[in-house]
Formats: structure tokens, C-alpha cells, sequence
């Protein structure tokens, strides 16, 4: 076999190689979100670099279900957002019945229907994971936040 053919093969060989290497460089992340024990139907969850590194990405939630792929390996802050469809039209009795009851509970913020589902300060929201090169299954279990004491 002359050397230009082996040299040549060798190439292809080290192409390869450095190619299939390249699409284990990235990272994809799936799994399961809950919200009190309960699948997130519709949501959104986002992984931004921790240390700087790689582009922040995302994806939708639907049925307590998610995939990610194409991160870089490396620690990610996991934020975790879901909403819930708010009815707008409503009388004014019913209104004023719903902010007397809910300002009954302790609640005085005026809002009658919020739309989130998922607190920003929820247990287990903005959590730092650490993700590795490869596929892997990383699950998030969110619960209500901690009452603060005041």
C-alpha cells in the first residue's frame, strides 16, 4: 500500500473519530417536572450556564415531560416557569366575590385569578445541576415555597 493510500485512511480514520467526538461534546438533558406532585402540563424550563459558558436554551413542558439538546457540558441554573389559562370575562359580582374570599384567606393582593403556576421562589426552582457530556435524565419535583416568618 503506498504511503499517499495509508495516509489518506489514517485521515478518514481521525475524521471520523474527531466527528463522532464532536456530538458527544454537547449535552441533552430529559425528564419528568412536578409541581406538588403533579405533572406540569404546560410550562417552559431553561438551563443557563452557571459558570458563563455556552448559550442559555430551553423548551417547552407538556404533560410533565421535557428534552433539551446541544448544551454544553457544565453547571446550569434550571428555571422552571408554567401558567394557567386566567378567564377575563367575568362580572363584577363574581369578581368582587372571589377578592373578598381570597383577601378571607390572608391574600391581599388584589389578583383574582394569577396565571402562574410555579412561584419563582418554588422548592427546587433555580436550582444548579450539573450537566455532563451525553444524554442523561434529570427529573424536577418543585413544591410550594417555604412560609417566611415575619
Amino acid at each position: 500500500m503506498s504511503k499517499t493510500l495509508r495516509a489518506s485512511g489514517c485521515l478518514w480514520i481521525l475524521l471520523a473519530f474527531l466527528l463522532s467526538a464532536c456530538g458527544a461534546a454537547t449535552s441533552t438533558v430529559s425528564g419528568d417536572v412536578t409541581y406538588e406532585g403533579q405533572p406540569v402540563e404546560n410550562g417552559e424550563i431553561n438551563f443557563l450556564p452557571a459558570d458563563g459558558k455556552g448559550a442559555p436554551a430551553g423548551t417547552k413542558i407538556v404533560g410533565g415531560k421535557y428534552e433539551v439538546q446541544g448544551l454544553v457540558p457544565g453547571p446550569k441554573v434550571v428555571q422552571i416557569t408554567a401558567v394557567k389559562s386566567v378567564p377575563f370575562a367575568r362580572s363584577h359580582d363574581e369578581m368582587a366575590k372571589r377578592h373578598k374570599a381570597a383577601k378571607a384567606r390572608g391574600d391581599g393582593t388584589g389578583i383574582i385569578d394569577p396565571a402562574d403556576i410555579i412561584p419563582a421562589d418554588a422548592e427546587g426552582n433555580n436550582a444548579t445541576i450539573e450537566l455532563q457530556p451525553g444524554s442523561q435524565t434529570q427529573d424536577f419535583s418543585l413544591k410550594k415555597p417555604a412560609k417566611q416568618k415575619t
